[in-house]
């Protein structure tokens, strides 16, 4: 596998790990944080690939400087049925809308998955490719975000054109 950083206008560098044009990790944090991945993960070290896909890093910073829906393909390896699932309904959210993690539950035909589903997002690797942002919790909570926690979730869904000043 290889790694490449992206540079975008709104959230500045993101680390991006993929094969073949197929992103299987996307992080908001460090270089470090991809290789951890790498090692728990993926079989093998990363290698740095200065060539990068043009296309590749366009798509990126599409989705985050443009908010356009990434339609690429995605790497999800060692993720359960069920986390696949949950991942696929999210990636079907679109700008500037949220779902409840029960109607995502309620979505995959395991209404009373609520939490499990809370669970399957926060082991997203493709944040902001699947926006996992968008999920928010019962009431209106903002709930957690697993690259940057509430605070970066409130900035995204702002970006987005959603209401914030509603969600607690």
């Amino acid at each position: 596998m290889c790694w490449s950083s992206v540079k975008t206008r709104r959230l500045g560098v993101i680390w991006i790990v993929y094969r073949a044009l197929c992103p299987f990790y996307v992080s908001l944090g460090s270089l470090e944080e991809c290789q951890a991945w790498a090692r728990s993960v993926a079989a093998g070290p990363l290698r740095q690939d200065p060539e990068a896909s043009g296309a590749l890093k366009a798509a990126v910073r599409a989705v985050v400087d443009r908010g356009q829906a990434y339609e690429g393909p995605v790497g999800l390896i060692g993720k359960t049925p069920f986390q696949c699932a949950v991942l696929a309904a999210t990636r079907a959210i679109g700008r500037g809308q949220t779902r409840t993690y029960g109607e995502i539950a309620a979505a995959i035909g395991r209404p009373r998955s609520a939490r499990a589903v809370g669970s399957a997002l926060a082991a997203n690797p493709l944040p902001l490719l699947i926006p996992c942002h968008r999920v928010v919790g019962a009431g209106r909570r903002l709930g957690q975000y697993s690259d940057g926690g509430p605070a970066m979730k409130r900035r995204l869904l702002a970006a987005e054109g959603v209401d914030v000043a509603v969600l607690r």
